[in-house]
Parts: structure tokens; sequence; C-alpha cells
């Protein structure tokens, strides 16, 4: 007997009792089932996950992380940009943030206080100046970021490892896209 489990997002999630998960491809009993779970409600809602409830909930966990790093969110954000890029130019950061030159060197000059970066010329252009990560210092913030999304990871592989090998596929796949 299989039961009809609704997630958060009204997609249809099968659920075999005495199974080690919901939804994975091991389920899968047929290939008019496979061509159900492909469907175009499945893709749009996959679609509006991606495109605005993923978006909303990685802003509000970035907040929960600012806060527990005892930082401001919009210097957390810039830290994430800079240790990410690593060698972010000043006038990216800006875009990126969308702040003005003056906003932008204030909270340059806050990381730069509190000794999370370094400014430096570009490697690629000695004429731009670019802001590095001071690892040492962005340890702390990386791993109170870390600690939220092991435990996430963790939880899910725990229950079903599966969907998360197709969710790293599909991740490695399109982060050019994105």
């Amino acid at each position: 007997m299989m039961n009809k489990v609704m997630n958060p997002v009204s997609l249809p999630v099968n659920f075999h009792p005495g199974t080690s998960g919901a939804g994975s491809r091991s389920n899968w009993s047929s290939h008019d089932e496979q061509q159900h779970m492909l469907s175009e409600k499945m893709l749009m809602d996959l679609g509006k996950m991606l495109g605005r409830q993923f978006t909303i909930y990685a802003e509000a966990l970035k907040a929960s992380l600012a806060e527990q790093a005892n930082m401001p969110l919009n210097d957390f954000k810039a830290l994430e940009y800079i240790m990410e890029f690593d060698a972010l130019p000043t006038g990216q950061l800006a875009h990126l943030m969308d702040l003005s030159a003056s906003g932008v060197s204030a909270l340059i000059n806050r990381l730069e206080h509190k000794g999370y970066i370094t400014r430096g010329r570009h490697p690629l252009d000695k004429r731009v100046i670019a802001l590095h990560p001071v690892m040492d210092k962005c340890r702390e913030v990386l791993a109170v970021k870390e600690r939220a999304i092991n435990q996430a990871i963790n939880t899910a592989a725990s229950q079903n490892p599966a969907p998360l090998t197709a969710m790293s596929d599909f991740l490695v796949d399109s982060m050019s896209t994105f």
C-alpha cells in the first residue's frame, strides 16, 4: 500500500512504509510513475523552489548565521562574497551588494578593521583594488555556516542518501548556469 505525503510546496512524494525514505529512485515502481514524477507541475514546483523559496530560506539562514557570528547582515553577506571569489574587486562588491561607493567603502573598512579582509592588487589586473579574505579570521565565520549546513545534510543523509546524490549531480551540473 502506498500513502501520499505532501511536502511544504505541495509536491507529491511517494512514501512506502518500511523503505528507507520517500521519493528515492529505488522506490519508483514503473516507467509511468517516472513520467508522473517528471510532470510539468513538478518542474514548475522545482523552478519555484529554486527561484524563490530556496533564495528566501537561504537569506533567512544568512540572517541567523550573521547573528551567531556577531556581525551585521550586510557585513556577513559581503564576507561570503569575498571568501567565495577570493580576489574580489571593490567595485564588484559594491555592485553585488547594491551599495554606493561610500557605502561599500564603510563596509570594507569595518571588515578590514576587524581583520576579516585585506586590500591588495587584483592578480589579473594590477590597476584594480581587490579584497582578499584573511582565512585564519574567516574560519570562525565559516565554522558557523558549515555547522548549519552539515546538520541539514547529515539529517537528510541519515534518512535516505539517494536523493542527496541526485541533488549533488544537479547542483554541480547547474552551477555554471547560476
